[in-house]
């Protein structure tokens, strides 16, 4: 037997006060969010920590490595793979580390993109996620990659801390390297797809357009961005008055055209509403070909004004679709009023870090078409456009808290994943309240 004099005895005695103390406020912590995101390229780890179920959580850190695929012009699925393999496990140590988390100290949810994207990026963070599960004994949430873009709208930004967030129904753009569609979401789990993409996605478009006029870079389409923002002034002027509708028409013997054509009889087919962007890439190889008689563009002005005016019409092209959506569903008379109502409109994904893009939006939408007052537009942080697992952290809180769904272990990750069949899969699992009040330790 150990024996204590008293001064011992109310050191002792303080230090389980202490103890005692910093138990009771374990009880009723704030419960934390650690999320998981390697869909393509990017490997993502997040911290969140929710304070209440009406409050957005608060972002304590996050980070990304992203491969390197300059060199051999786009992403390999196989180099994608690997690298992810021999990335997040160092990644979560080292992010556990700065924030003590461990198996005496979990997270409380842990949250994982289970699709759409590469399959063998998915299961790279799918497999670790479901080890850390049964490690730390905390559930996990399988979370849909596009919902994560849709839901971030939702997150404070630093330019627009106080503003509102939208409020279903509401409509969004999601627009990134590998989708691009228009959707219609009444709650978290209800999302109707409005216009989707027809052979390949925006951001592909602007990578491989850019990747066409000489450009190099690992994010080309942001290249494509900073080097029409360095064209002087005098040559934007022009290059706006350009007409480019036949060869003719302008001294290049360019010609530009929107894939598609508004119905002239004021009826829609529903085939004509959806996105297309693979012409603009054919359109830039075919004038290099036939006019300049090169695999090169030798003469820089003409590289800035196919860049320019390229993504000009692949803006006005997302542009035409929507409004033309909005006639189809909106006040005009052939329509069925499906978004009558809507308030907000939500632009997300990679390339809604295009400030040209957010200027089109906002200046070109005919907002009138579906009712009197102008549109709410909600966009996300620079950080957050592109993908990152807050993301994946956020939406994984909603489907834990609204639907009430966590993921089984048996579960695989999801190459195609239509975001209007979000819960329409295997391996989703309700969870009680109970389940709900042990995880989410909301103080009262």
């Amino acid at each position: 037997m150990i024996l204590l004099n008293k001064g011992h005895f109310y050191k002792s005695l303080s230090l389980r006060k202490l103890l005692h103390k910093s138990k009771n406020v374990n009880t009723i912590r704030h419960y934390k969010v650690l999320a998981i995101e390697s869909s393509c390229d990017d490997s993502c780890i997040a911290l969140l920590e929710r304070t209440h179920p009406n409050q957005t959580p608060t972002i304590i850190d996050h980070t990304k490595k992203t491969l390197n695929s300059a060199a051999v012009g786009g992403i390999m699925p196989t180099a994608a793979y690997t690298y992810h393999m021999s990335t997040i496990a160092n990644m979560c140590i080292e992010f556990c580390s700065k924030h003590q988390l461990s198996a005496t100290n979990p997270p409380d949810l842990i949250c994982v993109t289970r699709g759409p994207g590469m399959a063998g990026s998915l299961s790279s963070s799918t497999e670790f996620a479901k080890g850390l599960s049964v490690a730390w004994n905390v559930p996990l949430v399988g979370v849909h990659h596009m919902l994560g873009h849709l839901l971030t709208s939702f997150l404070p930004t630093k330019e627009t801390e106080q503003k509102q967030p939208p409020n279903f129904p509401f409509l969004s753009l999601l627009c990134s390297g590998g989708h691009t569609m228009l959707v219609l979401s009444k709650s978290v789990s209800e999302h109707e797809i409005i216009i989707n993409v027809s052979d390949i996605a925006v951001g592909d478009s602007l990578d491989k357009c850019a990747r066409e006029l000489g450009m190099y870079g690992n994010m080309l389409g942001r290249e494509l961005e900073k080097f029409i923002k360095n064209i002087p002034t005098e040559e934007i002027k022009e290059f706006e008055n350009l007409q480019v509708d036949t060869r003719l028409s302008n001294k290049y013997n360019f010609k530009l055209t929107l894939p598609y054509q508004t119905p002239k009889s004021g009826k829609f087919q529903d085939d004509l509403i959806q996105f297309a962007f693979a012409q603009f890439l054919s359109n830039i190889q075919s004038y290099k070909k036939n006019f300049l008689n090169s695999k090169i563009i030798e003469d820089d002005k003409i590289k800035r004004m196919i860049a320019y005016k390229t993504q000009e019409y692949i803006f006005d092209h997302i542009i035409d679709r929507i409004n033309l959506a909005f006639k189809k569903h909106g006040l005009d008379r052939w329509s069925d009023g499906k978004f009558i109502g809507v308030k907000d409109f939500v632009c997300s994904g990679g390339v809604a870090a295009n400030s040209r893009l957010r200027e089109k939006l906002f200046n070109n939408l005919n907002h009138k078409e579906i009712g009197e007052n102008p549109l709410s537009f909600h966009f996300p942080d620079l950080s957050l456009c592109t993908d990152n697992a807050v993301m994946i952290g956020y939406a994984g809180m909603e489907i834990f808290e609204k639907l009430k769904l966590k993921t089984n272990l048996n579960f695989i990750p999801i190459r195609k994943w239509p975001l209007n069949n979000l819960l329409n899969v295997e391996s989703w699992v309700k969870v009680d309240d109970d389940e709900i009040n042990r995880v989410c330790k909301y103080k009262n």
